[in-house]
């Protein structure tokens, strides 16, 4: 078998029991689906799901998914993946098919690169977008976007409008949306503030004059 391909069987869509017992024995419900095509109901190793995913480094990995006792291995995407809300397991997959020749749009994870230097002043990073809406040939679609932030300062941001995307990559994603900045904590906003002025003493010593002569 090929590096980047995942063998998957036919299944029959199940009782919750059967699905039940499909995870048992360490195998996901998925479904593949696509344009004009009939969705198809399989079952995948979730091992080697996990494996080829990690090996690929990225969500937006094309695979080539080979169905037992089928024809043509069918390259397809990730689209979806359900996991368990408490023990964070995967419970579902959905593939997407893909056609290499056409658009396609996909969610590209972004990635920080280097130490802001309002950070190094004692601010801090707060994240916005964690992932990136982007379209482009299934061939070109980065595995993730670097964004260098290195040179944000305090109250400084960055939005979706500053990242220049691979070429042959359009970026979807509302331009006014703020990926990272760096604010201030409280507490050092507190620390330095200027204090309360104190009383001039000479003020005061005619205030306490002024207040014995009326006495």
């Amino acid at each position: 078998m090929e590096a980047n391909q995942l063998r998957v069987s036919k299944r029959e869509k199940g009782t919750q029991a059967y699905v039940k017992e499909l995870r048992r024995r360490g195998l996901l419900p998925a479904v593949i689906y696509g344009k004009d095509t009939p969705d198809l109901l399989v079952s995948v190793n979730a091992k080697e799901l996990q494996k080829l995913l990690n090996a690929k480094g990225s969500a937006t990995a094309i695979l080539d998914v080979a169905v037992e006792g089928g024809e043509e291995p069918k390259k397809v995407m990730v689209r979806e993946m359900q996991r368990d809300p408490v023990a964070r397991t995967l419970n579902h997959v959905d593939f997407q098919l893909v056609n290499m020749n056409e658009v396609i749009s996909a969610e590209v994870t972004i990635h920080l690169v280097g130490t802001p230097v309002g950070v190094k002043a004692g601010g801090v990073i707060q994240h916005g977008l964690r992932t990136l809406e982007v379209e482009g040939l299934p061939a070109g679609l980065p595995p993730r976007i670097d964004l260098d932030v290195s040179h944000l300062d305090l109250h400084d941001k960055l939005t979706v409008a500053d990242v220049t995307p691979p070429k042959g990559i359009d970026i979807v994603s509302d331009p006014d949306q703020v990926i990272a900045s760096i604010v201030v904590p409280r507490a050092v906003v507190e620390t330095t503030e200027e204090p309360a002025t104190a009383e001039d003493p000479k003020e005061a010593e005619k205030a306490n004059g002024a207040k014995a002569e009326e006495a």
